[in-house]
């Protein structure tokens, strides 16, 4: 209500009715009135607020927006959320529904929709403020997340969304349609997955086992080393089975194999909090939550671009944010992350 505005900017000023009142030049009560929603001002006396409040007059009085319900495919169906993030995807309207750890930073994550229904992959949402083109990056690399800020600087008109999604996830979604953007690591040696777009460089790192103290063995496992594993179907979870099979020891003999963190981030906070003992994450978490590593994999980090987003705003947006001094700056200061210097660059 546009009374609130006039009230909220007083108090934060520190200002009473009357002080407001004498400054704009009108009665305590015309003011009260204005605050109560009972009285609209006059342009003088809207303008003599505004300076007085030291904020815009459209600030304080331009109308309440309301945003019509949008249809839109969420990218996670299994997922029940009462808030999303949207964008379009090639002209198709696509939600990302803020549940779990999709919602959180530290603190939980700004929405820009609430939801309205749901039904299937099918959801309506209202948005919360003016919609803006976005761009939709799927993928597991934690420095992803440097992108929205970024994007900020390098081109204000357009958002930037991260989806944590594993290789298999990230890939399956850009096939679909759901994302401009796929992330993807392949280890040194193996072939690139099919998938009919562009690569492009964003970096490299290791993935391996992080552990607390020591590193897991038969007799440790079975005096109860608790796992902190990866979600089903993630490489990550690969690369743990893979470990154990190594070791001889069965999943079930695994305390906490049974686990399922949706981010490398969240592995090592895991271990650092004490939840559990080792699991599988990329070196710059191990090192960034001061935990011991064992390199698995040296792996390259790309980014799967359609050939139809290439020339589009938002993509146009990414790569001038990957060829940016501020984020191989960035990742330059993150240890692990190694060739931050070739993000960007084109991939044959």
């Amino acid at each position: 209500m546009k009374g609130d505005r006039v009230r909220l900017a007083r108090i934060g000023l520190g200002f009473s009715q009357q002080q407001l009142a004498t400054q704009v030049g009108v009665s305590r009560q015309a003011i009260a009135a204005i605050e109560a929603g009972t009285s609209d001002p006059s342009l003088r006396v809207a303008i003599a607020l505004a300076r007085a409040l030291s904020v815009a007059v459209e600030e304080l009085f331009s109308p309440t927006i309301e945003y019509p319900e949008v249809g839109a495919t969420s990218i996670a169906p299994q997922l029940t959320a009462s808030r999303a993030d949207f964008a379009c995807v090639d002209g198709r309207p696509v939600a990302l529904p803020l549940a779990g750890d999709h919602s959180i930073t530290v603190g939980f994550s700004a929405a820009g929709a609430v939801v309205s229904s749901v039904f299937g992959e099918n959801i309506t949402l209202t948005q919360n403020r003016e919609t803006a083109p976005a761009l939709i990056i799927a993928g597991c690399d934690p420095a992803l997340a440097l992108l929205p800020s970024i994007f900020a600087h390098v081109d204000p008109r357009i958002a930037c969304l991260w989806w944590p999604a594993s290789n298999s996830e990230a890939l399956s979604l850009l096939r679909n349609g759901l994302v401009h953007v796929a992330g993807f690591h392949v280890a040194d040696g193996m072939s690139y997955p099919h998938v009919d777009a562009q690569l492009f460089f964003f970096a490299r790192w290791r993935e391996g086992i992080a552990y607390r103290s020591k590193i897991p063995t038969p007799a440790l496992l079975e005096q109860g080393l608790r796992l902190a594993n990866r979600q089903p179907g993630s490489e990550a979870r690969h690369m743990v089975d893979q470990f154990l099979g190594e070791l001889g020891v069965a999943d079930e003999a695994v305390a906490g194999y049974d686990s399922s963190l949706s981010a490398h981030a969240l592995v090592g906070s895991a271990l650092a909090s004490g939840l559990a003992d080792f699991g599988v994450t990329i070196e710059p978490v191990a090192l960034e939550f001061g935990l011991q590593f064992q390199s698995y994999a040296s792996e390259e980090f790309l980014l799967a671009v359609p050939e139809v987003f290439v020339a589009t705003p938002e993509v146009r947006a990414l790569f001038r944010a990957l060829t940016s001094q501020e984020l191989r700056s960035q990742l330059s200061a993150i240890r692990g992350y190694l060739q931050v210097e070739r993000s960007g660059e084109p991939v044959t």
